[in-house]
């Protein structure tokens, strides 16, 4: 589906080649995006919420870590290495515009941090990363409407803060997901979605990355505006002033 400029609630999560996401307006209706993250916020420029898969409050060096991971690895499990530990500031500028090799920046993150340094997984999504961080720094208020979501942690929260038994590349981890998001009030058309965005781009967005867009917008639609909460509860901000947190679907009565 396309032309729904006027979506309210986004979810935006990394697939093939570029940024994925699901957007739903008032009523309920939905429709997806593939391409620079730039473009989506962009494209929902007047969205209430737009909960994007990427660290958005970033670290800097030895004095500071990022309490929503501890937490959120915590929470999840069996699960815990799919949070990855998050580059310093300094890390994503040496990796986007020195030219480093993945060696010679892990040694200078150990260094600047005490801790270890940079590995394969985080070493992959720092463009990402920079990207979503640089698209932030040109953003005035309208920043505040984009935050920081972990799949893992959305649906932990959305099977009434639990943590799933499957990995979500496995047939089974799709399947449980899928149960996840089908239940009412959550997303019962989450079949019908996952079949349509398969049909329409094929290669370009997996079942996962679907259905990890999926569950970030159900959480922006259910949350908002004061049935969200936050890793950790009152999140410390990072040097530029942005929020070291996740977010998740935190119902009143729960």
């Amino acid at each position: 589906m396309t032309g729904m400029g006027d979506a309210k609630f986004v979810g935006v999560d990394w697939a093939k080649g570029g940024w994925f996401s699901i957007a739903y307006d008032a009523e309920g209706n939905w429709e997806t995006h593939h391409g620079s993250f730039a473009e989506i916020v962009e494209r929902y420029r007047s969205a209430k919420l737009i909960l994007v898969d990427a660290p958005i409050g970033i670290p800097k060096g030895r004095v500071e870590s990022r309490a929503c991971d501890r937490m959120a690895r915590q929470k999840i499990g069996s699960f815990r290495s799919s949070i990855f530990r998050v580059p310093t500031r300094d890390a994503l500028a040496d990796r986007m515009f020195n030219g480093l090799q993945r060696e010679e920046a892990h040694q200078i993150e150990k260094q600047r941090t005490g801790k270890p340094g940079i590995n394969r997984q985080s070493w992959g999504i720092i463009p990402q990363i920079a990207e979503v961080d640089m698209v932030l720094a040109k953003l005035d208020e309208k920043r505040k409407n984009i935050r920081e979501v972990h799949p893992e942690i959305c649906f932990w929260a959305l099977n009434g803060k639990k943590a799933l038994h499957h990995k979500k590349a496995q047939t089974e981890g799709e399947s449980e997901r899928i149960r996840i998001l089908g239940a009412k009030p959550i997303e019962p058309r989450t079949r019908e979605i996952l079949a349509a965005v398969q049909k329409e781009y094929g290669t370009k967005a997996a079942p996962d990355d679907i259905l990890d867009a999926l569950a970030a917008a159900v959480t922006a639609r259910l949350g908002y505006p004061d049935q969200l909460a936050t890793l950790p509860d009152d999140p410390p901000t990072d040097a530029r002033g942005l929020p070291m947190e996740m977010v998740f679907y935190n119902p009143r009565h729960a």
